[in-house]
């Protein structure tokens, strides 16, 4: 049965183009309504720029916010240049501090300087004091827009804050709240499950669990925000600064962002190019992407053509060794780019320990060694047979010698790079794309030749 490919997006677009035609607005504000905001957001560049303005109008405010948090950054300054200027400063105070902090760093300093006077001075001091943190790092995901209760309030307390709270829609995550002392310590946190559960004149000291594993520092990247996220299944974590005062709360819609973004740039280093290929609009761009990483690749080729001269003697001894060759070649950068995305994996994740590093190493070893040995025993008998050779015993057990030793070098060079790349403070993700592909055909090429030539001749 075939799928049904058909985005949302495409079902709801000639209904409403055609009500906005037909200038059916309550029809068109009852529809919008019902539809998703990242669904109407895919579909937004489908619209002509005045459809944009009428949609956009129609929006309350908390689903115009979200559609307009899921538009790419063209798509948001036009609609920034195009209201009135009561209309953006609804927009952009209900915003939550993190998405701010976002669209004010891209936007130009004249707009920029626009934007700060229709929102409230504090809201501009927090939006500054996130943008100042370092790209990547928990201080740019965090949300500034928080509860904090106190020890001593009771469960009663603590809810009537809250409630007063979100009806003056100060709060984006309620379903973490963080418990700090008189000096604006982090001490605890408590969910909203349990604080809901609890008997209502039982105090928060009593209620709230330690944070000390799940607190992270303002300066941690991304990616290990990630990985603890992982690690503890959060759906919020608190960001502290160097003396512990709770300055932000980072959310698991936040760090799903940062894992898809994480895997799309491992995946485009693993193939040699850039995560900025995907939105590039220019060949040229794309050509400057992947011109550094081809050159790597083209000149481990020139070391391989040299290498291939240096033993013109023995392929010209034995010609029937240089039909072989792509086959050691093949399985050489197969079972090395194998190890890489092994050990790259186990990085990302946090399994692979420095302690054990070498256990590691020396587990791909065997690997290699044994599957080596197999694939080495193959290619023997086949050169054994396919070739007339004298002695022809000689000639198979060099070939099949050959690829055992290409094979288990191969899988300890996959091991290798990305470990010292990962030790030297490289992203390891690099490794594994013309790197390991180089490196393993050159440790292949040198290990098959060189065994073949001691043996043979």
């Amino acid at each position: 049965m075939k799928k049904n490919n058909i985005q949302p997006w495409a079902l709801f677009l000639p209904e409403l183009k055609e009500l906005i035609e037909d200038k059916n607005f309550n029809e068109l504000k009852r529809l919008l309504k019902g539809l998703h905001p990242v669904d109407l957001a895919e579909g937004w560049d489908k619209f002509s720029s005045q459809e944009k303005l009428v949609v956009f109008k129609l929006l309350d405010t908390k689903r115009a916010i979200e559609i307009f948090e899921e538009l790419d950054f063209e798509e948001q300054s036009f609609v920034l240049n195009n209201l009135e200027d009561t209309s953006i400063s609804e927009l952009l105070t209900d915003m939550a501090s993190d998405e701010k902090a976002k669209l004010f760093k891209n936007l130009p300093d004249r707009i920029r300087k626009k934007m700060s006077t229709l929102l409230k001075k504090e809201d501009v001091e927090v939006v500054r004091k996130i943008a100042e943190y370092s790209e990547h790092t928990a201080g740019r995901l965090m949300s500034a827009d928080f509860i904090t209760l106190a020890p001593h309030l009771t469960a009663k307390q603590s809810l009537e804050k809250i409630q007063a709270c979100a009806r003056l829609h100060k709060i984006v995550t309620i379903y973490a709240l963080y418990v700090l002392d008189d000096k604006n310590s982090l001490i605890g946190g408590v969910t909203l499950r349990r604080l809901i559960s609890a008997p209502q004149d039982i105090k928060i000291s009593e209620i709230m669990s330690p944070v000390q594993l799940l607190k992270i520092n303002a300066d941690v990247d991304q990616e290990e925000v990630a990985k603890k996220f992982s690690k503890y299944d959060l759906t919020a974590a608190p960001v502290v600064d160097d003396e512990n005062h709770l300055i932000g709360v980072i959310t698991i819609d936040d760090v799903v962002d940062v894992i898809n973004q994480e895997a799309t740039e491992d995946i485009a280093k693993m193939g040699g190019t850039s995560a900025k290929e995907l939105s590039a609009d220019s060949v040229v761009k794309v050509v400057k992407y992947r011109m550094p990483w081809l050159f790597a690749t083209f000149l481990g080729g020139l070391v391989t053509s040299f290498i291939i001269a240096k033993f013109q003697r023995t392929l010209a001894e034995v010609i029937a060794l240089a039909s072989f060759i792509p086959v050691v070649l093949g399985m050489g950068n197969n079972i090395g780019v194998q190890s890489a995305t092994i050990v790259i994996r186990s990085i990302v994740i946090g399994q692979l320990q420095v302690g054990k590093i070498f256990q590691s190493i020396l587990r791909e070893f065997r690997v290699g060694l044994i599957i080596g040995l197999i694939y080495g025993l193959f290619l023997g008998i086949v050169a054994y047979t396919k070739h007339g050779l004298s002695p022809a015993f000689h000639f198979a057990f060099a070939v099949g010698t050959g690829i055992w030793l290409a094979m288990t070098f191969a899988a300890l060079i996959g091991m290798l790079i990305p470990v010292a790349f990962y030790r030297f403070k490289i992203d390891p993700a690099v490794a594994s794309g013309p790197f390991v592909a180089t490196a393993t055909d050159i440790v292949s090429l040198t290990a098959y030749l060189t065994i073949s030539t001691i043996i043979l001749l």
